[in-house]
């Protein structure tokens, strides 16, 4: 397949670099990464390890041809300007994949393109932007597929991803699959950047008392909205999630390391932003939203 991968941060160089073992990829990047990929190739360490030969570009308009899909890595504020870009210069009918945080890019996303040609990619996978031209795979995982309609072509993205090396799976349900995944990162992200500590030291009593009512709080979100999520099964699995990745460093203490805004609107503050609207009280979250705003004022 040809693919294009539009935001090749950490996350995007990562699944480029190993869908480009049986596939034509294309990055689309910041200058100094794309300067650096073009001359030296993407450096991979670390779980993947490689020198991987990719064609880089800085903008779509230089891409030479029509892509078989999409991969939408950017962060999700910016997800609205880069499906507008992508629409104008390949029309509708393109496929987009959202390898991204949140949960308002669908929204966004569908603002412009039909279901059809939406799929949602969720991944646990972990890696961290060294520098340009380099990627450290931190942390192997797993990465689920899903769609509200098309289904063939998340079928064949699943098969290229299990065949250069990724663990993929198709969900039955990959709204509730998208919810549990951004309540994990409720759960983790903000205390780890607020903390500026590795997600493993949220297993401090304390520190997970918080995480046990932030929980709490997004399961009862979830549940108004209909959605099948127990309580006990969810903080299990961000329990589970913290272990596997205890060394890690999350995305939005990441982002905040490197002076950047962070997804925290897309994740609690959609939370609380849901809660309002059936009347539930989201304190925890809250306050957590309002402290990364500060910290991000501060860059």
């Amino acid at each position: 397949m040809r693919i294009l991968v539009f935001g090749a941060g950490a996350m995007g160089s990562l699944f480029g670099s190993r869908l480009s073992i049986r596939n034509h990829v294309t990055l689309v990047g910041r200058r100094e990464h794309v300067r650096a990929i073009r001359e030296k190739g993407l450096v991979v360490r670390g779980e993947t390890k490689g020198v991987f030969y990719i064609d880089a570009i800085e903008n779509v308009e230089e891409y030479e041809g029509y892509p078989d899909l999409i991969l939408i890595a950017v962060k999700s504020y910016d997800t609205e300007d880069a499906v507008r870009e992508i629409v104008r210069r390949f029309g509708k009918e393109i496929y987009v994949v959202s390898l991204q945080n949140g949960l308002d890019n669908l929204d966004k996303m569908k603002k412009h393109l039909g279901e059809d040609r939406i799929i949602l990619a969720l991944t646990t996978e972990a890696c961290t932007f060294s520098r340009p031209g380099e990627v450290l795979h931190t942390g192997r995982g797993k990465t689920i597929l899903g769609s509200l309609t098309e289904m063939d072509m998340v079928e064949k993205l699943g098969e290229e991803l299990n065949l250069v090396g990724f663990e993929a799976e198709i969900s039955k349900d990959i709204i509730r699959d998208m919810w549990r995944k951004a309540m994990i990162n409720a759960c983790i992200n903000p205390l780890t950047a607020l903390l500026e500590v590795e997600n493993g030291r949220l297993k401090n009593p304390v520190l997970f008392e918080i995480v046990r009512r932030v929980c709490r709080e997004c399961v009862e979100v979830a549940v108004a909205k209909g959605l099948d999520i127990e309580y006990d099964d969810m903080l299990k699995e961000v329990e589970e999630v913290i272990d596997a990745t205890s060394r890690n460093l999350s995305s939005m203490l990441q982002s905040l390391m490197r002076g950047r805004k962070t997804e925290i609107d897309s994740i609690n503050g959609y939370i609380c932003k849901v809660g309002g609207e059936y009347g539930i009280r989201t304190e925890v979250n809250d306050l957590l939203v309002k402290l990364i705003r500060m910290k991000e004022a501060r860059r």
